[in-house]
């Protein structure tokens, strides 16, 4: 593949956006032209992997962009350091992104296939590549350490619809640095999707996360709405956080919200 950047177009930028879409990276629409949102979407990319973040898609950035192969223990380089912090981004704890593919990495591995229902072997093939990126539209639900996509369906009884994986896979990634940050506390989604039926039966704000998968209402048992309020603040500096006398609502919406 030859080397791409912000200004080209064509076959190779579709190629790109389509991979940096289907591992979760956000590169917006699929039409072959890199723009600012396809160049954010490297940039993650990049420092997720240990590359040099400069927006250009090269030769080990095109590396970095394909998942097929089998990863094991023992395999090193930037693909075992995407998978570590991939890992650690859904709480799976391999440790230290250090590219090196060891014993903390495959019991992470093998933490996923369970929660996925794969069999836990360990090696990363095509199956558990699949689970690792399920939060993308078509792929299979969501699902981190200590959360499951049942857990965020609308109280009408509505199931997170799937163009909406992407956003809930952020969310559950936010919610497992929440919780570590609690102490490891459980905490309990009060409300995760709403339809727009049912947002507006209980008086939602008609733009509200809610109904994108992009949100949930939360309390931690043994901490105070405040305490949660002020972690999830902390943690959480460009997305939404609303304080209320129960619960903390927090968000991945693209902008900082308080209230």
């Amino acid at each position: 593949m030859k080397t791409i950047r912000r200004g080209d177009k064509g076959k190779e930028v579709k190629t790109a956006q389509q991979l940096l879409n289907h591992k979760g990276y956000g590169a917006g629409s699929v039409d072959g032209i890199f723009g600012e949102n396809t160049e954010k979407a490297v940039r993650a990319l990049q420092k997720n992997y240990g590359i040099t973040v400069d927006g250009i898609i090269g030769t080990d950035t095109w590396d970095s962009l394909e998942v097929d192969g089998v990863l094991k223990q023992g395999a090193r380089g930037p693909k075992v350091r995407g998978l570590q912090n991939e890992l650690n981004a859904r709480g799976f704890q391999a440790g230290t992104a250090d590219g090196i593919f060891g014993s903390k990495t495959q019991a992470a591995v093998k933490a996923l296939q369970k929660a996925g229902g794969i069999a836990a072997d360990g090696i990363v093939g095509p199956d558990t590549w699949a689970a690792l990126y399920a939060g993308t539209p078509g792929g299979a639900q969501p699902a981190s350490a200590h959360f499951k996509a049942s857990e965020f369906k609308c109280h009408d009884g509505t199931e997170v619809p799937a163009k909406f994986y992407a956003n809930l896979q952020k969310l559950m990634a936010l919610l497992e640095q929440i919780r570590t940050a609690c102490g490891g506390r459980a905490v309990i989604i009060n409300s995760g999707y709403r339809t727009a039926a049912y947002n507006k039966k209980v008086g939602g704000a008609p733009l509200s996360q809610h109904l994108l998968a992009k949100a949930a209402d939360i309390r931690v048992e043994g901490m105070t709405a405040k305490q949660v309020y002020d972690i999830a603040n902390r943690l959480n500096p460009n997305g939404g956080v609303g304080k209320y006398a129960s619960f903390t609502h927090v968000d991945v919406r693209d902008g900082r919200a308080r209230w």
